[in-house]
């Protein structure tokens, strides 16, 4: 396996302890602690905690590790305000440019995401959520929209599984098919009315931590 393949994995282990938890907020880990949560070699692993600071998923902190960015209720809002206006332009983008292909692609989440919810199994569903989106953002055929984004998405999954998770998969499930019938509907209201229903939920929960 190449080298930027390694990175590319090692970048997509570490996204997904990042959103499960598995990296806890706020804690500081060395890089032999990464090495073995992980799995991965020295040389990819800095690559991708490279791409993980750069995105403000982590900070490394020289001689001392890397240390977890946190769950904190204020830049969450701020994130949740930020990815509402990227996520209705991919997702506009996506319902007038999505070719035959690429509809097909994104129709067949609907199947997988169905298998999660009836297997309880949120991590599986994550999964298919980032792919999901990374279809959309493929789709949308706007590089810098889907790279300012995807980061925003990787906070709002772990800050979904941190408070929810499982409890809320059916109805997260439900929202997002809902998302992407609208999509091959070529429905650019519906699809950004549901976009923002997504949204809508996760400050909710922001709020209800906060007591407003």
């Amino acid at each position: 396996m190449s080298e930027n393949n390694l990175s590319s994995k090692a970048y997509k282990i570490l996204e997904e302890l990042l959103v499960t938890l598995k990296l806890e907020p706020g804690k500081t880990y060395s890089e032999k602690e990464l090495m073995a949560l992980s799995d991965i070699s020295r040389t990819p692993l800095r690559e991708a905690l490279l791409k993980l600071a750069n995105e403000s998923l982590i900070t490394i902190i020289p001689r001392r590790g890397v240390q977890i960015s946190d769950i904190n209720m204020t830049n969450q809002l701020s994130i949740l305000e930020t990815r509402r206006v990227l996520d209705r332009l991919l997702i506009t983008r996506a319902t007038k440019y999505a070719t035959t292909f690429e509809k097909n692609k994104i129709l067949d989440f609907k199947k997988h995401m169905q298998i999660a919810v009836d297997e309880k199994d949120v991590n599986k569903y994550l999964r298919v959520d980032k792919l999901l989106d990374q279809a959309i953002f493929e789709s949308a055929k706007n590089s810098f929209a889907a790279n300012a984004t995807a980061p925003l998405h990787i906070r709002s999954r772990r800050f979904w599984y941190y408070f929810k998770g499982v409890d809320d998969l059916e109805d997260s499930a439900k929202i997002h098919m809902k998302l992407i019938d609208a999509i091959l509907e070529s429905n650019e209201e519906k699809a950004c009315e549901t976009s923002d229903l997504i949204i809508n939920k996760l400050v909710d929960i922001v709020k209800n931590q906060i007591g407003i």
